[in-house]
């Protein structure tokens, strides 16, 4: 998120050095997106673009006359990165499609809460950075699951579900029926 934000708002600077940086090559005129806080999958996008972008961003940040050094990624933050654009973009097409239904989405919501939470705790494996952002990812999710607790529809898809799960189940194991008195 700051790499991408120092390059993009440092327009006498580091932007200049980044279009000499992928001039010639298959990058050239293209910049990383910016993270946007009010997008949620901007951070997949911005993140996706890391990785297409992986080789000029390693050399740009790897240049000591652009001051970006204590920015540079070594090979498991990239892995890192990888992996999360990988949840994020499953996330991203799930939500994205016509088919997500509000009670499919809690489900949804609930894997990548689990992703995230993994890859906080297992401090072995990802960086302290790395960490930070899944942790904020964390927060981000967590207030949309405070919303669906307060969302109508929720509450009535929800309870649609547990209705039609009950009827099922009475119909198709009556001898251990929930919802007939017998």
């Amino acid at each position: 998120r700051k790499i991408s934000f120092k390059i993009i708002h440092s327009t006498t600077i580091l932007l200049p050095k980044w279009w000499e940086q992928v001039a010639g090559t298959q990058f050239e005129g293209q910049i990383l997106p910016r993270d946007v806080a009010t997008r949620w999958n901007s951070t997949f996008d911005m993140l996706a673009a890391f990785i297409r972008l992986k080789e000029p961003i390693t050399e740009f940040l790897n240049r000591s006359s652009n001051g970006l050094a204590e920015y540079a990624l070594d090979n498991e933050e990239w892995e890192a990165i990888e992996g999360l654009v990988s949840i994020l973009k499953d996330a991203t097409l799930f939500f994205s499609s016509s088919s997500p239904s509000v009670a499919s989405i809690i489900p949804a919501m609930d894997i990548i809460d689990r992703s995230f939470a993994s890859g906080i705790v297992n401090r072995q494996t990802l960086s302290a950075p790395v960490r930070h952002a899944l942790l904020i990812g964390k927060r981000t999710l967590n207030k949309y699951y405070q919303l669906t607790d307060d969302s109508y529809i929720y509450r009535m898809a929800i309870s649609t579900f547990l209705l039609h799960f009950l009827l099922l189940y009475d119909l198709l194991l009556p001898q251990y029926s929930i919802l007939s008195s017998n």
